[in-house]
């Protein structure tokens, strides 16, 4: 695996470093880091943090660029130069989206390359939450995760949930969450995904769990975090024509990073191994 890690010369953040790490580590990936001085930064700052990181990921000998200039241009020249699977950045790149008028340099590539943003690291990935949305004959979702997870040694727990009411073919029963086996073995589209997911993590040798909700989905999301200890978030890119960016700041993403302190891995269409 190749991975990007972006960081901004101006404020060091480990939690990036520390992932990437942790992932090349468990997939024997190759690290490359981008520090970006913006313009009116200063170099110093650059050379600071490139040293920070060399502490940081001792024994990794990773490669470190250092440029200053427009962070929009110096991360598509870089995306484009090399064929990157994973990038990696701070949360607080996002969240300054939000305040700002300029795009976010880290997400605008096509959502061919999967996309993690850190916060709250922790020093293993021993539980996975995958989010799916059951798309029907499309499990390159969970076929990604998988694959990263078997890497890690990390169980996953699959999570489904419908929107607004249960669907009225099980109106009546008294927990939706208690009935997950019932209505895995019906011939419904999101059974049929399920089960085949559970079938893909299987075949990974991936200890694994299918949980189904209804509600408002980032809500059933962060309550799932909230009662149990997971150590990573995973979700789907839904729009793969359109980029990350539209994505990230159009729905659930950006909601899901607002609302957790977890890592969130957003999943593209490039493979991971």
């Amino acid at each position: 695996m190749k991975i990007l890690i972006y960081m901004d010369s101006e404020k060091y953040h480990h939690s990036p470093v520390l992932m990437g790490k942790i992932i090349a580590n468990a997939t024997g990936g190759e690290i490359n880091v981008l520090v970006v001085i913006p313009k009116g930064g200063h170099p110093e700052n650059g050379d600071a943090a490139a040293e920070q990181v060399k502490l940081d990921l001792e024994g990794y000998s990773p490669k470190i660029f250092i440029k200053q200039g427009n962070p929009k241009k110096i991360i598509r020249e870089e995306l484009d130069r090399e064929p990157y699977q994973l990038v990696i950045a701070d949360t607080d790149r996002i969240n300054r989206i939000r305040k700002s008028i300029e795009v976010d340099p880290v997400l605008i590539k096509q959502s061919a390359i999967s996309l993690l943003l850190t916060q709250q690291t922790k020093p293993k990935i021993n539980n996975i939450l995958l989010c799916t949305g059951c798309k029907e004959d499309d499990y390159l979702l969970i076929i990604q995760a998988s694959g990263l997870a078997a890497d890690l040694g990390a169980a996953v727990t699959l999570l489904h949930v419908f929107p607004g009411a249960i669907p009225s073919m099980y109106t009546g029963l008294e927990q939706i969450e208690e009935t997950v086996d019932e209505m895995l073995q019906t011939d419904t589209l999101f059974a049929q995904y399920l089960r085949r997911g559970v079938e893909i993590l299987k075949e990974n040798n991936i200890e694994s769990e299918v949980k189904i909700r209804r509600g408002i989905p980032i809500e059933e999301i962060v309550r799932e975090t909230q009662v149990e200890n997971y150590d990573l978030v995973v979700i789907g890119s839904s729009m793969v024509d359109q980029g990350l960016i539209e994505m990230l700041l159009g729905n659930l993403a950006v909601k899901i990073i607002n609302r957790i302190e977890l890592p969130v891995l957003v999943i593209g269409t490039r493979s991971l191994t």
